[in-house]
C-alpha cells in the first residue's frame, strides 16, 4: 500500500538522548552517535561494529546498528538487530525496553507488513504505560497514522485520544482526529475541531491546511481559499500541490487575494511566485511571461524561470522564445538534464527545425539511455521525415528498455503504414494489456480504434474527460484527434468548439497533428481556427510582450577613481549614495556608517535587518557580519529590488556594487572615453 505524506509531522523517532538512566558509553558508542547524528552512516557502522565485537551481549550496541541500518535503507539487516536488541534487553540497557519495539514496528510499516507493525506498536504502547507515560506519543501518533494509511479511521481516533488524555492542548492529536472527520466527510464537525486548534496556536498551518480541505468539502470554496492563503503565509516552503485544487475552484478570488498581499508584505517574492502559478493555472500564458519577466528583473535568472517561461512562449505559439528560454536553462546548467534536451527537442521539432529536434533526443538518450522518452520522440521525428526504418529501430529500442505502452502505439502506426497488418494488430492488443487507466496520458482509445472498436474507444475517452481536471481542455482535444480517424468530421469540429471553449490554444500542435487531417480545411474548422488564433494574437499584443529582451534599459555617467574602480550614482531606498563599480566584489556592501543613517531617517526599516553572516578575511580569518535587505537600488532607469547586502562594521569602508547585483543584468557595458556606463536587459 503506498503511504501517505504525512503532513505535520514527517517522521518520529526515539532520540538517542531520551534514554532510560545512561552508563559511561564506550568510546565506539559514542563515536557512532555522533556520526549518526552528522548522516555519516557508513562511520557509524564501522564504529558500532567495533563497539559490538566488545560487547556482544549487551543489547546496546545492536539496537544502535538498527538504527543505522535504518536509515542506510537495509532493513533486512535492521529487522535481524532490533530481534537481537529485544533478545539481550536488560535493565541496564541504555535504552527502555519499548524503544525497539517501536523501531521495528517503524521497519516493518515501511516494508509494509502492517500486522506486525500493529502488534509492535501494542507492546510498546504497554511497556511505555508501564514506564514512562512521556514516551507514548510518538508510538501513538505513528500507529494512528498507520491506521489512517489503511482506513482504518476508528482506530486511529481512538489513539488520537488517549494523545490527549495525556496532553489536552495536543495539536497533532486534534488534527489528526479533523483528518479523519473529513475522510468520513464529516466537515462541519472537522470545522469545529479545527477552530478550536486555532485557538490554542494561531500560528500551527497545518490547522488551515486542513480546515482548507473541510470548507471545500462543503463547497464553500472562498473560505477555502482564504484558509489556502493563511496556510501559505504561515509555512517557510508550502505545498502548491496541496492548495492548487482549490485555488483553481475560484482562480480570480485566489488572484485578488494573492495581489493584496503583494501589495502589502514587503518581503512578496513567495507571493509573486504563487501569483505567476495562478495565472499558469488559469492558462493565462502571457500574463505568466509578463510575470516571469518582472520577477527576472527583480531577482534575477534562474533555470527554473528559463524552463517555466518557456512553456508559456510555447503554450502560446512562440517557438523561437521558447528555444530561447530553454537554452539558457541548458547553457547555466550542468549539461547532465535529459528532461531540457527533451523540452528543445519538443520545441524544434514544432518549430519544423527537425534535425535539431533529433540531435537533442539523441542528447536525452546519450544521457538517459534507460529511459523510452528519447526513443519515442526521436522515432516520431524519423517517421514524420518518412524514414520509417530509423522510426522502426527507435521504438524498439525504446520497448527493449521500457515496455510503454505508447511505444506499443507508436510501432503499431508505423506497421499500418508498413502494410504489416498482423504485427500492427498486436502492438494495439499489447497497448490494451498495459493502458488500463483513464487517465490524460492514456492511448487506449486510439488502440481500440485501430482494432476496429469505435464505441468502447469513444467510451474509453469519455472515461478520460469525466476523470480529467487540470487538462480537460486537451482530453477534449484528444477527442477531436479520435473522432477524426474515425472520418467523424461534423462531431470532431463540435467536440473542437469544446475544446477551444475549455482553453485549448496549442495552434502549434494543431498544425502538426496529422491525426486532424480530415477536417483541416473544412470551413467551419477554418473559422474556428481563425476566430480563437485572432483572439491570441490580441492578448500577446495587449500584453506588449517584448520579444527583444536585449534592450538599453539605462546609461550612467561614471566616475573613474585612481584605484582603477568606478564611482556609480545610485538611489537607495530613495536615499542618493555612490557606489563604488567594483568586478572582482562578489556581494554588495554597504558601511555601517550609511546603515545607522538610513535606520534613523525611515531609509530601512527593522525588518529589512535579516540576520547575520559569516565570512573569511583575505587573512583567513572569521568574522561575523550583518545582513540586510535593501528594498531598491536604483540605477539610472534600471530598478533592482530586494537586494541583499553585507554591513562592513567600518564606518569608512566604501559602498560597493558587486556579483551579485552585476548578474542581475544582461549585459554591462563601460565606456572608458566617455565615462558612461550602459545597462541592458
Amino acid at each position: 500500500m503506498k503511504k501517505l505524506v504525512l503532513f505535520f509531522i514527517v517522521f518520529v523517532s526515539f532520540s538517542l538522548s531520551v534514554v532510560a538512566q545512561r552508563f559511561q558509553s564506550d568510546h565506539y558508542f559514542i563515536e557512532a552517535e555522533e556520526a549518526l547524528e552528522n548522516d555519516d552512516y557508513q562511520k557509524a557502522l564501522d564504529n558500532v561494529n567495533m563497539f559490538i565485537d566488545d560487547y556482544p551481549k549487551l543489547s546496546d550496541g545492536y539496537m544502535l546498528r538498527g538504527i543505522i541500518n535504518y536509515y542506510r535503507k537495509k532493513n533486512g539487516d535492521a529487522l535481524s538487530d532490533f530481534n537481537v536488541a529485544i533478545m539481550l534487553w536488560k535493565k541496564n540497557s541504555r535504552y527502555y525496553k519499548a524503544a525497539p519495539y517501536f523501531w521495528r514496528a517503524y521497519v516493518y510499516q515501511t516494508i509494509e507488513l502492517y500486522d506486525k507493525a500493529l502488534q509492535d506498536y501494542e507492546t510498546a504502547c504497554k511497556l511505555f504505560l508501564k514506564s514512562d507515560k512521556t514516551q507514548l506519543h510518538d508510538v501513538l501518533y505513528n500507529r494512528a497514522q498507520l491506521y489512517y494509511d489503511l482506513g482504518r479511521y476508528a482506530e486511529a481516533d481512538e489513539d488520537y485520544k488517549l494523545m490527549l488524555k495525556y496532553d489536552e492542548a495536543n495539536i497533532v492529536a486534534m488534527i489528526g482526529l479533523a483528518r479523519n472527520m473529513i475522510a468520513r466527510k464529516e466537515y462541519v464537525d472537522a470545522i469545529e475541531l479545527l477552530n478550536k486548534c486555532q485557538k490554542f496556536d494561531v500560528d500551527f498551518y497545518d490547522t488551515y491546511l486542513f480546515r482548507m480541505k473541510a470548507y471545500g468539502g462543503l463547497g464553500e470554496e472562498d473560505k477555502a481559499i482564504d484558509d489556502a492563503i493563511i496556510y501559505f503565509e504561515k509555512k517557510d516552503k508550502p505545498s502548491y500541490s496541496s492548495i492548487a485544487p482549490y485555488l483553481k475552484k475560484h482562480l480570480s478570488y485566489a488572484l485578488a487575494k494573492v495581489n493584496s498581499k503583494i501589495k502589502t508584505i514587503s518581503d512578496n517574492k513567495k507571493w509573486k511566485l504563487l501569483c505567476i502559478s495562478i495565472y499558469e493555472w488559469n492558462k493565462d500564458w502571457v500574463n505568466a511571461i509578463n510575470a516571469y519577466n518582472e520577477f527576472e528583473k527583480e531577482y534575477g535568472s534562474s533555470q527554473s524561470i528559463y524552463f517555466d517561461r518557456s512553456s508559456c512562449y510555447f503554450e502560446i505559439g512562440d517557438c523561437e522564445m521558447a528555444i530561447k528560454d530553454i537554452t539558457s536553462n541548458i547553457e547555466n546548467g550542468d549539461g547532465t538534464d535529459h528532461v531540457l534536451f527533451n523540452r528543445r527537442g519538443l520545441y524544434y521539432f514544432n518549430a519544423e527545425q527537425y534535425d535539431l529536434a533529433i540531435e537533442d533526443y539523441s542528447k536525452e538518450i546519450e544521457l538517459s539511455p534507460t529511459s523510452m522518452v528519447g526513443y519515442c520522440a526521436r522515432g516520431y521525428c524519423y517517421e514524420f521525415n518518412g524514414d520509417y526504418d530509423k522510426a522502426l529501430e527507435d521504438y524498439n529500442a525504446g520497448i527493449d528498455v521500457d515496455e510503454s505502452y505508447q511505444l506499443y502505439l507508436r510501432r503499431g502506426r508505423l506497421r499500418l503504414k508498413m502494410n504489416e497488418q498482423l504485427l500492427a494488430k498486436a502492438d494495439f492488443e499489447e497497448v490494451l494489456k498495459r493502458d488500463t487507466i483513464a487517465e490524460i496520458v492514456s492511448c487506449r482509445h486510439l488502440a481500440l480504434h485501430f482494432l476496429g472498436r469505435d464505441e468502447e474507444a469513444l467510451a474509453w475517452m469519455e472515461k478520460i474527460i469525466e476523470a480529467e481536471t487540470d487538462f480537460v481542455d486537451r482530453a477534449y482535444y484528444d477527442k477531436v484527434r479520435l473522432l477524426s480517424l474515425m472520418g467523424r468530421v461534423d462531431e470532431a469540429i463540435a467536440t473542437f468548439r469544446i475544446a477551444f471553449e475549455k482553453g485549448y490554444r496549442n495552434f502549434i500542435l494543431i498544425s502538426h497533428n496529422r491525426d486532424i487531417d480530415i477536417i483541416r480545411n473544412h470551413p467551419d474548422f477554418i473559422e474556428l481556427i481563425d476566430k480563437y488564433s485572432t483572439q491570441m494574437k490580441k492578448l500577446v499584443e495587449a500584453g506588449n510582450l517584448d520579444r527583444d529582451s536585449i534592450a538599453v534599459i539605462s546609461e550612467i555617467g561614471i566616475k573613474k577613481m585612481y584605484s582603477g574602480v568606478y564611482e556609480v550614482p545610485c538611489n537607495v531606498n530613495g536615499l542618493p549614495l555612490n557606489f563604488i563599480f567594483d568586478t572582482g566584489a562578489s556581494t554588495v556592501s554597504i558601511s555601517s556608517l550609511e546603515v545607522s543613517f538610513m535606520l534613523k531617517n525611515g531609509y530601512l526599516k527593522q525588518e529589512d535587518i535579516e540576520g547575520k553572516e559569516y565570512f573569511s578575511t583575505a587573512t583567513g580569518e572569521i568574522r561575523e557580519g550583518t545582513i540586510i535587505r535593501l528594498r531598491e537600488i536604483k540605477i539610472g532607469d534600471a530598478i533592482l529590488r530586494n537586494v541583499k547586502a553585507s554591513v562592513a562594521h567600518n564606518q569608512q569602508a566604501p559602498l560597493l556594487l558587486g556579483q551579485s547585483v552585476l548578474e542581475r543584468f544582461g549585459i554591462i557595458t563601460i565606456d572608458n572615453i566617455n565615462s558612461k556606463l550602459f545597462i541592458k536587459q
